[in-house]
């Protein structure tokens, strides 16, 4: 994955450079095999970059574990994390021993491919049992690639061709469906990753490259998960011809602009027509990811007490208007239980106020306390269980 520009069409089919891919989505880093005498300089920067990473990453991939125990992420907050796949597998299993999650991170994405559609990440399994051991979230992205001929024949079948390419793009799903069930891996969502690549490239036809797209989506929809779209501007216009696909969850990336650049992405309308769910920066060796605003949902904000104005307390009272009752009159500790010290803190502002000081909450006492005045916002429910699954 990367935002990398679209390779050139060549034979119909976009791109012709035969290519090992080394780093991740946001930051793609690909050797060529076949170079043109234009691409020499950046050729050798890449393997010079290359080198460098081998050499420090010869060890299999670990996954640290994050600073406390995970609950879901708090309202309004926002959640960073990860994206790994066979890069991270250990060198001579079939990667390169790239880095693995930050410490700190709270979900990470794993990769169900490697690389291309219909193959494995071979080390997939290990980085399940490694990430949940961490107790991360977690949730799947897969590559998805316009078929060879030896593809559509044995998994289009027959009929018009956008039929068959229908059919194509669904086995692409359900291989990945399979993967995740040997693995042992839940995720309520996978990303489909459209981009161009070189050993299997999308074709010239928007048309026929949205039939492959939308046989994708049909079968992850089919077995209950939803689908969400990882692209960037330029490939999704190669790719689909700039389709809008509203509502549809999109996951951006930004390069190497750093965290910043991604958090303003967040209030940018994505290649598909809608706001980001997601969105990933690079440091090269890594990928870096962050939720947008209302994936973790919003805090109430506002007069927190207004809602309460019509909830009545007492000693044996429980709950968040306790908790609320307890922070506005000063209580050091606000447990959410009423208890003999909240009654006796109740009568001494009941006192102060010339109201009834019989150590009961009501309608009177909580105006005096400053319900009613002012704004209030309610919570607002998040959908990050949407996006990942609990360890």
């Amino acid at each position: 994955m990367g935002s990398s520009p679209a390779p050139t069409s060549s034979g119909g089919r976009l791109g012709s450079v035969t290519v090992m891919k080394l780093a991740l989505r946001g930051g793609i880093v690909e050797l060529s095999r076949t170079v043109r005498p234009g691409q020499l300089t950046t050729f050798a920067a890449t393997l010079a970059l290359v080198l460098s990473v081998s050499a420090s990453s010869a060890s299999p991939v670990t996954v640290a574990a994050p600073a406390g125990a995970l609950g879901p992420a708090a309202p309004g907050t926002t959640a960073y994390g990860n994206d790994i796949s066979w890069p991270q597998c250990p060198k001579g299993g079939g990667g390169y021993g790239l880095p693995g999650p930050m410490a700190t991170a709270t979900f990470v994405v794993l990769g169900l491919t490697d690389g291309g559609s219909f193959r494995a990440n071979p080390c997939l399994a290990r980085q399940v049992a490694s990430v949940r051991t961490s107790h991360l979230w977690t949730g799947a992205y897969a590559v998805s690639t316009y078929p060879t001929s030896a593809e559509l024949t044995r998994y289009g079948g027959s009929g018009p061709l956008l039929v068959r390419l229908g059919r194509v793009g669904a086995a692409e799903a359900g291989f990945n469906i399979a993967t995740m069930a040997r693995v042992g891996l839940r995720s309520p969502m996978v990303w489909v990753d459209v981009e161009p690549r070189t050993k299997s490239p999308w074709s010239d036809s928007a048309v026929n490259n949205n039939a492959v797209i939308d046989g994708v989506i049909a079968r992850y929809r089919a077995a209950g998960l939803r689908a969400g779209i990882y692209s960037y501007d330029k490939a999704w216009r190669s790719i689909t011809g700039a389709r809008v696909m509203p509502g549809e969850p999109t996951w951006v990336p930004v390069g190497h602009q750093g965290r910043e650049a991604a958090r303003a992405t967040c209030a940018v309308a994505s290649y598909a027509g809608s706001k980001p769910w997601l969105t990933q920066w690079t440091d090269g060796p890594r990928d870096y990811n962050l939720t947008c605003p209302g994936v973790t949902g919003w805090a109430a904000r506002g007069n927190l007490l207004t809602p309460y104005l019509n909830v009545r307390l007492a000693s044996g009272s429980r709950g968040g208007a306790v908790v609320e009752l307890q922070r506005r009159l000063g209580a050091p500790e606000a447990d959410g239980t009423f208890g003999p010290t909240t009654r006796d803190r109740v009568v001494a502002f009941q006192r102060a106020r010339h109201l009834t000081a019989n150590g009961i909450v009501g309608r009177a006492t909580w105006l005096a306390l400053g319900a009613g005045t002012g704004t209030y916002t309610p919570p607002v429910r998040g959908f990050i269980d949407e996006l990942f699954a609990p360890d």
